[in-house]
């Protein structure tokens, strides 16, 4: 209930004498007149009128169901416009506000008038129902504090953002701690958040569940209280809780089964939404310890400061489950190189069974120098003498002296993607430690990637090599990224930097860009139109050969057909020379046949 508007009979006006006095129905109108509080007292009912209680002594604790209007000018009407709000209703249903009014003369018994009011609204209950934009949260331990009260939901990291999967097994039987919590929070897209549906968390492997909020009484919503570890008679895989408050989160508790293995936890709502799946390990006994990843080979010769991140170690069970957080001390082969170390499994504040391994150097250690590390822990199923271990080589060496630099190609297409190669050598010729600073190099023209005369971007140095890619993890690895590209002109180019000697030297590189593809593709169009022309001319002649050629062979036929023609006629004249000799001979020959005869007979006689 608050007031709107006020007047007198006198006038609507802002001034104490239209302006009627305001109160809970408890104190006499006597008395409130007597305060001659003549100010208008506007607000809201449920926090009363303190201005006016403050300068009274009767403001006392009656029904605040009702509200006195008064003015101390006797035979003076008043009038009010007074607003009603329906707050906060606590069930749906329909509920009816009757406004009503009673009058008094002079401070005389109270009688009834007019006007009179009556307000019906009707209460439609919210959607409890969870939508898919609800979260199931996994927290390490016991995280069932962060839901309730006035603690921060999911332990100030990121809602939906699961901690780390992996917690020793336990058998246990008075541990109070779990190994995980899932913290549940419905939601339905109100604005409001009226979600409330009761769920069920369904298990399939090594693990129990138990309720890790109060589902009811005074204290629903808070954190449950603190509960021993189940055992296999009460230990349940199955667990229907309530959301007893619309817009809070609840949690779970997941315990282990004291057996090492996995567990899938799956959240249902009461309408069927699977809203999250979690699958958590338990792990077993510690039984190898396995270098996981090379970070630094050549560590720094000449100090005593600790080497942080040289290697990663990964402890596993029986199973090969990672196991948590466990003591390993290095032992180092060499002591005039590496003096000590240990590694510690905490990679990102997550404990997932990787662990860092870091040593401490040694002053007087020398490049070259090379030592074998033996990472161990005691073993858990031995009697405390014996070790699990793995073994991890390194050498020494010193800051960054000299170096050669090398291109992947010498001749590119313009703006084509390059990669840069700068080979280093410590002050004694062997490779420089891991880490350091890449070379400074600039170019002499435009690089893509770079501006002229900027410095080129190269990667530490591993190994004794740096390139102008991006190193990824781990660090002996590269994205994909391209991030250097050639000169988009044609010509050679030329990139240079300084060594670290004493008195640096220069130390450079030339490259050549060469013609683009629409460049040399107008030069082959050029070339093919000349070699084109050539042949044409060939052509040409050839064809102006050939006409030569047909002309004389034209002539030599005629003179052909002229010696055949000859030819023939001297053969017809010689047939006919030989035809009239043969006939003179025949004749000879007949008259000598004739001689003989006659002789013939003259020697017969």
């Amino acid at each position: 209930m608050s007031i709107a508007d006020s007047y007198t009979s006198a006038g609507n006006t802002a001034l104490g004498a239209d302006s009627p006095s305001y109160t809970w129905g408890y104190p006499t109108i006597a008395s409130m007149n007597a305060s001659d509080s003549s100010t208008v007292f506007q607000g809201d009912m449920n926090t009363g009128f303190p201005n006016w209680c403050a300068a009274s002594t009767s403001c006392g604790s009656g029904t605040r169901d009702s509200m006195t209007i008064s003015h101390a000018t006797a035979t003076r009407s008043v009038g009010s416009s007074i607003n009603l709000k329906l707050y906060n209703p606590s069930a749906a249903g329909t509920y009816t506000v009757t406004v009503y009014t009673l009058t008094s003369d002079g401070g005389a018994a109270l009688v009834a008038a007019t006007p009179s009011v009556t307000w019906t609204v009707t209460v439609t209950a919210p959607s409890r129902t969870a939508t898919a934009d609800s979260t199931v949260t996994l927290r390490n331990g016991n995280a069932a504090s962060f839901v309730g009260g006035a603690a921060a939901y999911f332990g100030g990291t990121a809602e939906g953002a699961d901690s780390q999967t992996t917690q020793t097994y336990s058998t246990s039987t008075t541990s109070t701690t779990p190994g995980f919590t899932l913290i549940v929070k419905q939601k339905n897209g109100t604005s409001t958040n009226t979600a409330a549906e009761s769920y069920t968390v369904q298990v399939s492997g090594e693990a129990w569940v138990t309720a890790g909020t109060e589902n009811v009484g005074a204290t629903k919503g808070a954190a449950a209280a603190a509960a021993a570890r189940p055992t296999s008679a009460s230990g349940v895989k199955w667990l229907q809780m309530a959301t007893p408050v619309a817009d809070s989160a609840t949690a779970v508790r997941v315990w282990s089964t004291g057996t090492p293995g996995t567990a899938t936890l799956t959240v249902t709502t009461a309408s069927g939404l699977v809203i999250g799946t979690k699958t958590v390990t338990f792990h077993g006994l510690a039984t190898t310890l396995t270098v996981s990843r090379d970070i630094k080979k050549v560590l720094q010769a000449g100090t005593g400061d600790a080497i942080s991140s040289v290697f990663n170690v990964t402890v596993t069970d029986a199973g090969g489950r990672s196991v948590l957080g466990r003591t390993i001390e290095i032992v180092s082969s060499n002591l005039n190189a590496i003096s000590t170390g240990s590694c510690t499994d905490a990679v990102g504040a997550v404990t997932d069974g990787v662990h860092v391994c870091s040593v401490t150097g040694v002053a007087l250690s020398t490049s070259g120098a090379a030592a074998t590390l033996t990472a161990r822990m005691v073993d858990p199923a031995g009697d405390g003498t014996t070790y699990l271990s793995t073994t991890y080589a390194v050498t020494m060496g010193g800051a960054v002296s000299t170096f050669t630099l090398t291109a992947d190609k010498a001749t590119y297409e313009p703006g084509e993607a390059m990669v840069l190669t700068a080979t280093a050598k410590d002050a004694s010729g062997n490779t420089p430690y891991d880490g350091q600073s890449g070379p400074s190099l600039r170019a002499n023209k435009s690089l893509g990637g770079t501006a002229a005369g900027t410095t080129i971007t190269m990667n530490d140095y591993y190994d004794g090599v740096s390139t102008s890619q991006t190193r990824s993890t781990p660090v002996r690895t590269f994205t994909a990224a391209q991030t250097l590209f050639a000169p988009a002109a044609s010509g050679k180019f030329t990139i240079s930097g300084l060594d670290g000697q004493a008195t640096p030297a220069s130390v450079s590189l030339t490259a050549t860009v060469g013609d683009d593809a629409a460049t040399t593709a107008a030069n082959a169009a050029s070339d093919a139109a000349a070699e084109a022309i050539d042949a044409a001319n060939a052509a040409t002649d050839a064809a102006n050969l050939a006409a030569e050629a047909a002309d004389a062979a034209t002539v030599a036929a005629e003179e052909a057909r002229d010696a055949a023609d000859a030819a023939t006629a001297a053969v017809e004249a010689l047939a006919t020379e030989v035809a009239t000799l043969m006939a003179a001979l025949k004749a000879q020959i007949t008259t000598l046949a004739n001689t003989v005869a006659k002789i013939a007979k003259k020697v017969k006689a």
